[in-house]
């Protein structure tokens, strides 16, 4: 599976908002995951796809058909656009609402990301080693974390009636054992029909 930065991100959803436009019916999608951090929150080497909840409104295949048209454009592996995260249970259904913001809205069509804090929560619910602890370092900075009480009451604010995981746990008393944290400097604004 090809990998790519933020640069590619923005002109893949430059192109799926061309060929979303030819749909002809209102879109809304939800982005999380790695793509999320990599167009707001921070500066990533690489993501593998970007990960999307069910539209709402429209319909799931109206965009994998547009991905699968950007994909073939680009030479990428058609999955680029992931709705698999939604077979995870990874979004939060029972605790704090997911705040989400918008970085696209035209022509009927409306692109959001989920907040930062939503994010670190579905990172500790994955807690993959290796995979998921920079992006939980650089999320536990932006969300002024600084112990794993702390990470344990916002994880619990999602998914109530849960505790971190112990996996999830453990990487985050590695992480805050060295030392205080920094925020990462967040990428600039940017439009998707303007400079990149």
């Amino acid at each position: 599976m090809a990998l790519f930065d933020r640069k590619d991100l923005i002109g893949a959803l430059r192109d799926l908002v061309s060929e979303l436009r030819a749909v002809g019916e209102p879109i809304g999608l939800r982005l999380v995951g790695g793509g999320a951090l990599a167009l707001r929150y921070f500066e990533r080497a690489s993501t593998r796809d970007v990960d999307v909840l069910h539209v709402r409104p429209g319909t799931d295949e109206a965009v994998a058909s547009a991905a699968r048209a950007v994909a073939r454009r680009r030479g990428w592996d058609e999955d680029w656009l992931n709705f698999e995260v939604t077979k995870t249970a990874a979004e939060p259904q029972w605790g704090k609402a997911v705040e989400w913001e918008t970085i696209f809205d035209e022509d009927g069509i409306v692109i959001q990301v989920a907040s930062a804090e939503a994010l670190l929560a579905m990172k500790l619910r994955a807690n993959r080693p290796g995979r998921d602890t920079d992006d939980i370092r650089q999320l536990l900075a932006l969300c002024d974390i600084d112990s794993v009480q702390a990470a344990d009451e916002l994880y619990e604010e999602y998914y109530p009636g849960e505790s971190l995981p112990d996996r999830a746990w453990d990487m985050v008393v590695r992480i805050l054992s060295g030392g205080p944290l920094t925020k990462p400097d967040q990428p600039g604004p940017f439009e998707l029909f303007g400079d990149a």
